[in-house]
């Protein structure tokens, strides 16, 4: 019944999307290593990371049978994967950064909104681990019921990309800020304040453009060379502005 669903492009059950991943959600597609760490990684409820992350992800298939139509089913799996990878690009792009660098990005996320600041790399590592997981399964459930090609494979590596060199600008002028406080605070609230009206105001409109390119990947219609030529245009203004930030730095930043 299931394999007929696909092929006539019916919404999937609950019970459908748990059978098809049944195996991923025993043992899914990850390095033995990473397969190693998640169960290996206890909370103080008595839960193994992986435990947790098993959890997780049954809730995800739910919300995926929800939707009451395929393509709704299929926009909603693209929306949680893009979610998960973001976490990815957040700990590729702050894993060696400390953490009142990128503590913007989840100061508001549970749990990390309910832990004292020195905890959050260990936290970011653990929910990158999740992260990895579910982006592995979600992967495979889309290539079984949706047939993913090349093409959107592409849509969404353009997302990831775009992600974290946004992070990346993000984080390297907020490190600058960062490694001034304590030998020049003066210096450092100059430079924040810089930051705040010459840079951020770019990125701001850097992520309006990375949701629009995540709500078409969702529901299909993004226009590759169209996205391509407003991210030149920002690169060209990401230049421009830099060199003026850089030209008004405090002389020891």
């Amino acid at each position: 019944m299931t394999i007929l669903k696909r092929l006539l492009k019916r919404p999937l059950t609950s019970a459908d999307l748990h059978r098809l991943t049944r195996q991923n959600m025993m043992k899914p597609p990850l390095p033995k290593g990473m397969y190693e760490a998640a169960a290996g990684l206890v909370g103080k409820s008595g839960l193994s990371l992986w435990d947790y992350w098993r959890k997780t992800f049954s809730m995800q298939l739910d919300e995926i049978a929800a939707q009451k139509t395929w393509q709704g089913q299929r926009a909603r799996l693209l929306e949680l994967f893009l979610a998960e990878q973001g976490w990815c690009d957040i700990w590729a792009s702050a894993k060696d950064v400390e953490a009142p660098v990128w503590g913007h990005l989840v100061s508001e996320v549970e749990p990390f909104a309910a832990i004292p600041k020195e905890h959050w790399n260990g936290l970011l590592s653990q929910r990158y681990i999740i992260a990895l997981l579910s982006v592995a399964c979600l992967e495979e459930l889309a290539a079984k019921i949706h047939a993913f090609n090349s093409a959107k494979k592409l849509e969404l590596r353009l997302h990831s990309e775009y992600y974290r060199e946004i992070l990346g600008l993000d984080l390297k002028t907020n490190t600058m800020v960062h490694q001034m406080v304590g030998y020049d605070d003066e210096g450092a609230f100059e430079l924040a304040g810089l930051k705040d009206d010459i840079i951020n105001p770019l990125i701001a409109d850097q992520y309006k453009l990375l949701d629009l390119v995540a709500e078409q990947i969702a529901n299909s219609q993004i226009d590759i060379v169209s996205v391509k030529e407003k991210i030149d245009a920002f690169d060209v203004r990401k230049r421009e502005l830099v060199g003026v930030f850089l030209a008004n730095a405090p002389k020891s930043a």
